[in-house]
């Protein structure tokens, strides 16, 4: 669609534009006759050529803007302008959408349960009017500069796919992401496809992505009517057990599984919450990581997605084949990498306890003395930040004399300066003898003959060798 920036449609005057899909392009425009901004909707040219259209076009227009509800965006005006455009004309909000607010940062359960409130309101408000969503998406709910959130463009889709005949020639109209089954098969549809899109935004908002993601449009159809619903607490295990029922009823394949209306929904996910809130969380999961919202490409985003709808007893026969494939391939490498895991930790489990067993045999006396000594001179130093440590000293062990005296203490233990004592028997041999008489003391290692003599630093005499120190002990 061409660009319409400076156009007058009827009393307003194109601004800029805002956004376009494949069945309307809006645009920021101004009404001067009451000083406001607004948004036209405005739909492409070929549609005004259907007369048609242009009578179903009026008659859905006022039907809408006979909705009147807190959470729905209402419709100001509609009409037709030169040169084969038709629009309808909305409040103006500036702040944003769910969309938006959802790819910024994830929401907490109330604020999740607020905006399910919100909008399952809404959309109860409308079935009890006889109309249809059908398109019901994160794009779809504005939010307002409050924080109340507004359903936008009601019945949009039946306009154009009534009016273009597309549902006769087998087309579907609406966002594939979003889309019941039997949306995506082209049945005929009542409030419970609106249930099972608000079910799919609140999968959206609580794991922080959808259910089913392909390549094509066609191929999320065909997930959303034969693939089942991957829970969500394999997405996010912190997820609590009450919500995730919510979730999984109002996902269901068939509709009358689902709930039967949205306030329905509404009031199950509300005591869910508060149930979630009295619960302590799972023991043992650690919080799971939340991604933000995972934009789909515009194709598949758009609200004009017009995608071939699928009758039951075909939809399995255009199941991608890759996406098998792909998915026992993943399967595949990753039983590969955890098995690798589970040898590489048994190896090092192994390991281990082999050196232990290597090392379990006592060392030798000696050996063990060298080593307490090794150990000891490669101790770290004590960190600057630490009180120090005192390492008790292992006691030596007995060396025979006089092989190496020296040596027989550890290193860290200085040799006495004390002379070495006589033994007894050279006591004994000297004992009542004059200094210088000749002795002979009986020792263990035999008989030695010598003089009695005073050793250094004692007072009793000794009977010490000729030319000798005393005998050892």
């Amino acid at each position: 669609m061409e660009d319409l920036t400076g156009k007058q449609f009827g009393p307003y005057r194109i601004i800029a534009p805002l956004g376009e899909g494949g069945m309307a392009a809006v645009y920021k425009a101004f009404q001067p006759g009451v000083d406001r901004f607004v948004a036209l909707k405005v739909l492409p040219q070929h549609y005004a050529k259907d007369p048609q259209f242009v009578d179903r076009f009026e008659r859905e227009a006022k039907v809408l803007a006979k909705l009147q509800h807190p959470h729905i965006l209402p419709v100001h005006d509609f009409g037709e302008a030169d040169g084969g455009y038709t629009y309808i004309v909305m409040p103006f909000i500036e702040s944003g959408d769910l969309a938006s607010l959802m790819s910024q940062r994830p929401l907490t359960l109330a604020e999740i349960g607020r905006i399910i409130e919100q909008i399952g309101d809404a959309l109860d408000y409308a079935h009890t009017q006889g109309i249809i969503h059908r398109d019901v998406k994160p794009s779809n709910i504005l939010i307002d500069s409050r924080g109340n959130c507004l359903l936008t463009d009601f019945g949009l889709a039946k306009l154009v796919a009534g009016v273009s005949n597309l549902t006769s020639t087998g087309i579907i109209v609406g966002t594939p992401s979003y889309m019941s089954p039997e949306q995506g098969m082209g049945q005929a549809l009542d409030g419970r496809t609106d249930i099972y899109a608000l079910g799919i935004i609140l999968y959206e908002m609580v794991t922080g992505q959808v259910p089913f993601r392909a390549e094509t449009p066609m191929a999320i159809v065909v997930k959303h009517i034969q693939d089942p619903l991957p829970p969500p607490s394999k997405v996010d295990a912190t997820i609590p057990e009450a919500i995730e029922r919510v979730i999984l009823k109002a996902l269901a394949k068939q509709p009358e599984d689902r709930y039967a209306t949205p306030g329905d929904m509404v009031k199950a996910l509300q005591a869910a919450i508060q149930a979630s809130a009295s619960s302590p969380p799972p023991a043992n999961v650690a919080p799971a990581t939340r991604y933000t919202r995972i934009n789909q490409k515009t194709k598949l985003e758009s609200a004009s997605s017009k995608t071939p709808a699928l009758s039951p007893a075909s939809a399995s026969a255009v199941v991608p084949q890759a996406s098998s494939g792909q998915m026992m391939l993943w399967a595949g490498l990753s039983l590969a990498l955890v098995a690798v895991i589970g040898l590489a930790v048994l190896g090092v489990w192994w390991f281990g306890r082999s050196r232990q067993a290597v090392q379990t045999p006592p060392l030798p006396a000696q050996e063990q003395q060298s080593t307490v000594e090794r150990k000891q001179l490669e101790l770290p130093q004590a960190s600057p930040t630490l009180p120090p440590t005192s390492v008790p000293t292992p006691q030596p062990q007995p060396t025979p004399p006089p092989a190496q005296p020296a040596q027989s203490q550890p290193a860290s233990q200085p040799a006495s300066d004390q002379p070495p004592l006589p033994p007894p028997q050279a006591l004994e041999a000297c004992r009542g003898a004059a200094t210088g008489a000749a002795c002979t003391a009986n020792l263990p290692q035999g008989a030695v003959t010598g003089t009695c003599q005073t050793p250094p630093g004692q007072q009793q005499l000794a009977c010490i060798p000729a030319g000798g120190p005393p005998p050892g002990p």
